[in-house]
C-alpha cells in the first residue's frame, strides 16, 4: 500500500510540475486536504473570483549580483503598476470537497523596467470520503516567485491554511523560483475514537539564477491518533525526508518521531502541541583550511572536500486559535529542518508569529502578521540568517462590486557575526473587482 501511495502520490506531482514548472520551498508533516484551503478569518467560503489594479512601491530589491567593487548590490525606490487576479474558497459535494488558493501578480515597475516579473502561488486541496472509514486527502502547492518581499502578503494568507510551508520572507534574493509539491495521504477509522493515516510526497524547486541551489526529493510519513474526549485527540506521527541538490554535491535524509496533542479550550479556543526528536544525516562538500607545511607546497590555503554529519535535535509545533464570529486570532512556533533557500541548504529552522484576519458582515476586510525566522546550517558551517517580517492589509467594499485595497509589508533581514544586514518595505494601493456579498478577503 506504501508502495502505491508513493507512486500516485509522484504522479500528481508530475501531472502538475508539467503545468506550472515545479518547485518546492519546505516540508509538511501530514496533508490535511481541502481542510482550511481557501478560508478567511478562520470561515469556510464560497469560491470567490477577483482582479485589480495596483500601484505598488517598494524600497528595497535584492537581485543576484554585485557591483564592480564586489559589494552585493540593493536597488532602491522602485515604483509602478501592478495586475493581479485570483481565486479562493472552497466547494462541496456529496462526499468530497475541494479547497483552493490562487493569486497571480504581474509587477511592471516603471522606472526599473529589467525589474518587472510575474508572481504566482496556488494552493489545492481535496478530501474525498470514500466511505465511513476511509477518507483521501490531496495536497498541490506550485507557482512562479519573482519577487520575495511582494510575497509576504500572499503567504500570510496561506501559511496557516495550508499544510505546506511556502516562505518568501525568507529568501536571501529577489530571483524567480519555480516550486512544486503534491502529496497524497489516506485515513482509516478503525473505531469512533481512534484512526491512522499513512501518505507521501513529491517535490521539487528550480532557480533561474546559476548561483542559487535548486532541490528536489520526497517524503513518507504515517500517523496514529486517539480521541480521548470530544474535544481532545493525542498521537504519534513519524515522517522520513530525503532532499537532494542537483547542482551540487549533498543530500540530507531526515527522520522525525513526535508525539502530539489537540484541544479546544472551551468554545472559541483551539491548542495543538507537537514534541518530539529529529535525526538528520547530511552529507556534502564544505571548504577547510590547508595545514600550512601542504599550503605552502600548493601554493594555495585551502581546499573542498566532502563531509558527513549525523545529528539529533529537538521537533515540534504549537500554536494557539481563537475563533470569532467574522475574525480569527493566531499563534504559531515551530522548530524542524529544511532543505533551505538555495544559498543555505539543509538547515535547522525555526520560526513564530502571529496573525489576526477579520472579515466583516458589511464593508471591511482586514490582516495584521507578524513572525521571524532562523536558519541555522547543518553541514556549511556558515553563520545563521534571520528574517523578521509584520504586515497589514485592508479591503473596504465600494459600490459596483469594486473595493478599495491597500497593504503594506516590512522586512528585516541579517546574518549574524558579519555586515550583512538589509531591511526594506512594500507599499500596494488600488481598485480591485469581485462580486460577493462579503468584503474581499484577500489575506
Amino acid at each position: 500500500m506504501k508502495k502505491r501511495l508513493i507512486v500516485l502520490a509522484c504522479c500528481l506531482a508530475s501531472t502538475a510540475l508539467a503545468q506550472l514548472g515545479g518547485g518546492y520551498l519546505g516540508p509538511a508533516i501530514l496533508s490535511s486536504g481541502a481542510t482550511g484551503v481557501g478560508n478567511r478569518s478562520g470561515q469556510v467560503m464560497d469560491l470567490r473570483f477577483f482582479a485589480g489594479v495596483d500601484g505598488v512601491y517598494q524600497s528595497s530589491f535584492e537581485p543576484v549580483a554585485v557591483d564592480s567593487k564586489g559589494q552585493l548590490i540593493t536597488i532602491g525606490g522602485l515604483y509602478g503598476v501592478s495586475a493581479n487576479l485570483g481565486l479562493y474558497g472552497t466547494h462541496s459535494w456529496k462526499t468530497a470537497q475541494l479547497g483552493v488558493d490562487y493569486t497571480g501578480v504581474f509587477r511592471d515597475y516603471l522606472n526599473a523596467s529589467s525589474y518587472s516579473g510575474i508572481d504566482q502561488y496556488l494552493t489545492l486541496g481535496y478530501t474525498w470520503q470514500e466511505s465511513r472509514r476511509l477518507t483521501w486527502k490531496a495536497n498541490l502547492v506550485g507557482g512562479i516567485l519573482d519577487d520575495a518581499l511582494g510575497g509576504i502578503g500572499v503567504e500570510s494568507a496561506t501559511v496557516s491554511s495550508s499544510p505546506i510551508v511556502v516562505s518568501p520572507s525568507t529568501l536571501l534574493f529577489d530571483s524567480r523560483s519555480y516550486y512544486l509539491q503534491g502529496g497524497l495521504n489516506m485515513t482509516y477509522q478503525q473505531t469512533a475514537r481512534t484512526s491512522y493515516t499513512i501518505g507521501a510526497q513529491g517535490f521539487d524547486v528550480w532557480r533561474q539564477s546559476p548561483v542559487l541551489v535548486g532541490m528536489e526529493g520526497y517524503s513518507a510519513q504515517g500517523a496514529i491518533e486517539h480521541k480521548l474526549t470530544r474535544n481532545t485527540s493525542v498521537g504519534f506521527t513519524y515522517q522520513r525526508q530525503h532532499f537532494h541538490f542537483p547542482k551540487v554535491f549533498g543530500q540530507a535524509d531526515v527522520d522525525t518521531g513526535e508525539f502530539f496533542i489537540g484541544t479546544k479550550l472551551g468554545p472559541l479556543w483551539t491548542f495543538s502541541l507537537h514534541a518530539g526528536i529529529l535525526h538528520s544525516e547530511v552529507s556534502g562538500l564544505q571548504t577547510v583550511a590547508l595545514n600550512p607545511v601542504i599550503a605552502a607546497l600548493l601554493g594555495q590555503a585551502s581546499t573542498v572536500q566532502a563531509f558527513y554529519r549525523e545529528d539529533f535535535y529537538p521537533s515540534g509545533t504549537a500554536s494557539l486559535s481563537r475563533r470569532f464570529k467574522q475574525a480569527s486570532l493566531n499563534f504559531y512556533y515551530s522548530q524542524l529542518v529544511s532543505p533551505g533557500n538555495g544559498i543555505y541548504l539543509t538547515s535547522k529552522s525555526e520560526n513564530g508569529g502571529a496573525s489576526y484576519s477579520y472579515t466583516g458582515i458589511r464593508k471591511v476586510s482586514l490582516s495584521i502578521s507578524g513572525g521571524y525566522n532562523e536558519l541555522s546550517s547543518l553541514g556549511q558551517g556558515i553563520p545563521p540568517y534571520r528574517t523578521g517580517t509584520a504586515g497589514a492589509g485592508m479591503t473596504y467594499s465600494l459600490p459596483w462590486s469594486l473595493h478599495f485595497v491597500a497593504r503594506y509589508d516590512y522586512r528585516l533581514q541579517e546574518i549574524e557575526n558579519i555586515a550583512y544586514k538589509n531591511n526594506g518595505y512594500s507599499v500596494e494601493v488600488g481598485l480591485s473587482f469581485s462580486p460577493g456579498r462579503l468584503p474581499l478577503s484577500l489575506w
